[in-house]
């Protein structure tokens, strides 16, 4: 059986993360190693970015079709060495942000928006971890998320 239309999102955005790199734009390397809802990642397995799908809510419209709407939260991790934690924390959330909404590109995605992110957590000694939340919307005929 194929995959649902959220499966093939989840796998773009995964797609998207993996694109962060310096060799790529960018200003960090987090997309070096992406993982998908890995909630500890091995320091050795560090930069990276954990993409984490979030319950999703659906509206019914017109035409048989729900409107779906999927939070979807990126955490990256880096390590410090000698750039200011807060300076690197900025810079990993302007690349997710930018490979998200810059790059994340599917048929299946109606909008997507940046929801919220950042960081208030510095007391790790050697490295920063930044969230970015993002809203997902796409059509899902009722009876068939394959469709």
């Amino acid at each position: 059986m194929s995959d649902t239309k959220r499966e093939v999102i989840i796998q773009a955005c995964m797609a998207a993360a993996a694109t962060i790199t310096t060799a790529n734009g960018y200003s960090t390397d987090i997309g070096l190693n992406t993982f998908r809802a890995i909630p500890k990642i091995d320091p050795s397995r560090l930069p990276a970015c954990v993409i984490y799908p979030q319950p999703e809510t659906a509206e019914r419209v017109g035409g048989g079709d729900y409107l779906c709407t999927m939070p979807l939260r990126a955490e990256a991790v880096a390590l410090t060495g000698t750039i200011n934690p807060s300076i690197l924390a900025e810079q990993m959330l302007g690349d997710m942000r930018q490979a998200f909404l810059g790059t994340l590109i599917t048929p299946l995605i109606e909008e997507i928006h940046y929801a919220s992110g950042g960081t208030n957590d510095y007391t790790h000694k050697d490295t920063v971890a930044v969230t970015a939340s993002f809203t997902i919307k796409y059509f899902s005929k009722i009876n068939d998320p394959y469709f």
